[in-house]
């Protein structure tokens, strides 16, 4: 059953990642300053929800596996998720803060979190190829 909950939460995540990397970031190199300001202080609240949802999903079925059975797979899958969690509250996070705080919000930065995000995608999109052949290979509930 943890095998399904990480494959339902890696595919959501590859959802949510996707949106921002192919809808929401590059529609913000478009906006002026201001305009900028002005969705960071609404539209990033609502796609934040799904990050509140997801990620402690995700790292939580990835722990529950890793102490369930320790194999390539599962050290793999945490060192990998915990590297993202790293690298979005000490590269990415700091970054919106400065387009916040309205220190920043060159274009320069903006293409440095696509960059960022664009890694997350690499990352959890093989995480999710082997999630998925792995919980194929272990589970019943396929045809």
């Amino acid at each position: 059953m943890i095998d399904i909950l990480r494959l339902m939460f890696e595919f959501c995540a590859v959802i949510v990642f996707g949106m921002l990397q192919l809808i929401v970031y590059p529609s913000l190199m478009f906006y002026s300053r201001e305009e900028l300001l002005k969705w960071y202080h609404s539209g990033r609240d609502r796609i934040f929800i799904f990050a509140i949802i997801l990620t402690p999903g995700h790292l939580i079925t990835s722990v529950l596996q890793l102490i369930d059975r320790q194999n390539p797979y599962t050290i793999v899958s945490v060192l990998c998720i915990a590297f993202m969690w790293f690298q979005h509250i000490v590269i990415i996070e700091p970054k919106h803060g400065k387009i916040i705080a309205g220190v920043d919000s060159s274009i320069e930065i903006r293409k440095s979190i696509a960059k960022q995000n664009l890694v997350r995608i690499v990352i959890i999109t093989f995480l999710l190829g082997w999630t998925l052949y792995n919980t194929i290979q272990s589970t019943t509930m396929w045809l």
